[in-house]
């Protein structure tokens, strides 16, 4: 297992497109390699971490394009599904699954109402640290990956 490294700090200032640009998108240039990754935001309430990882409206004006303000994650399912289309990916299956850790509890943000309650568990195995009971969602388009 790799430890966990920090790729940088972006200041109050920063755009969605740079940060993308910066951190994420050599991540998931690894996940298209054959990795599996995991990207977060961590920090005090307040500091940005779900508009960085969701961002503002998605799509620009004319629809074709994400918009400046889109965030982390329709970026990346975007590069993942253009990778795909231009067939650098031959053989793919895309699952996804959202959860969020919070004063030590871990939500699975796609569980169905019912089982919202569920408790998670990380568990660590030969091949690393699992989440116990996460959702986890087939796609087959960006649109599909962000929900």
């Amino acid at each position: 297992m790799s430890a966990l490294r920090q790729l940088q700090v972006f200041g109050p200032d920063s755009k969605q497109e740079r940060v993308y640009k910066q951190a994420i998108v050599p991540i998931v240039q690894e996940v298209l390699d054959g990795f599996n990754c995991t990207i977060f935001a961590y920090g005090q309430t307040g500091t940005g971490k779900t508009y960085t990882m969701e961002g503002g409206p998605r799509n620009s004006v004319d629809g074709t394009n994400l918009s400046a303000e889109a965030g982390v994650i329709p970026r990346a399912i975007k590069q993942v599904f253009d990778a795909i289309e231009c067939n650098q990916v031959t053989d793919s299956s895309v699952k996804v699954s959202f959860m969020e850790l919070y004063n030590e509890e871990l939500t699975d943000l796609l569980s169905p109402g019912e089982d919202k309650d569920k408790k998670l568990r990380l568990l660590e195995d030969r091949s690393g640290v699992v989440v116990q009971g996460l959702e986890e969602m087939v796609v087959k388009d960006a649109a599909g990956g962000c929900l």
